[in-house]
């Protein structure tokens, strides 16, 4: 096929055996499904937790933590009462939010989990610095250490 020059014009192609009747097809309406969605009250949330610790076998690490409704509606948050709640609870959490879900019929149900509990940082005290705590404590040792100089505190 060669290529048309300047001033021709390409043939219009040939659509043999296509016709719009047989391209059209019959568009039945979408039916939408009601789903009867309640709003997730606190009493609902703490029974639904209750029951997924029940039904998943997480009885004693539910019990851990104290869910309660979030400020966002579709969330929930749960705080946690100690390390081993926040650690121990993070490989359960998908299979807890899909009973979850079931449970409320809320597809984009999520949680949150705070921390409640502080980290203590180990602090070093020195010999000096535990006698003068003592002796805030009971001033006496102070008389006490005067009257015996050779004894470490």
């Amino acid at each position: 096929m060669s290529r048309p020059t300047a001033g021709q014009s390409r043939p219009a192609p040939i659509l043999g055996g296509i016709s719009i009747k047989s391209a059209q097809t019959k568009v039945e309406p979408v039916q939408h499904i009601e789903v009867d969605v309640r709003p997730l009250t606190e009493e609902d949330l703490a029974a639904y937790w209750k029951e997924a610790g029940e039904k998943l076998g997480l009885q004693e690490l539910l019990a851990e933590g104290i869910p309660h409704l979030g400020e966002k509606s579709g969330c929930f948050e749960v705080d946690a009462q100690s390390v081993s709640f926040h650690e121990e609870f993070k490989p359960h959490k998908i299979d807890v939010m899909e009973f979850l879900r079931g449970k409320t019929g809320m597809k984009l149900l999520d949680c949150k989990v705070n921390q409640l509990f502080v980290s203590k940082d180990e602090v070093v005290y020195s010999p000096d610095d535990k006698y003068k705590a003592m002796v805030e404590k009971n001033p006496q040792l102070a008389e006490l250490r005067k009257l015996f100089p050779n004894i470490d505190y």
